[in-house]
């Protein structure tokens, strides 16, 4: 890593995804949602690893957790 302070602190989005196992599009749908925050530079995207740490402890606390939802079933099934 490099003695620059400016870029020590980020990771690309790409790198965060691939290490916490999400996809690109749940990537993506994160950052609309505003679940975790991100940096555009020069067309990537980049992570601050304070938001990185502050996601996840949300992620732990069941901030993002919902009741999974049930197939309804078609009229008429048995």
């Amino acid at each position: 890593m490099s003695n620059n302070p400016t870029t020590d602190g980020l990771v690309s989005l790409d790198k965060f995804l691939e290490d916490s196992g999400l996809s690109h599009v749940t990537g993506w749908r994160y950052r609309q949602r505003g679940w975790i925050k991100c940096i555009n530079l020069a067309g990537r995207w980049y992570v601050e690893r304070t938001e990185i740490a502050r996601f996840m402890d949300r992620a732990r606390a069941g901030e993002f957790a919902k009741e999974p939802s049930r197939p309804r079933r078609k009229e008429g099934a048995k």
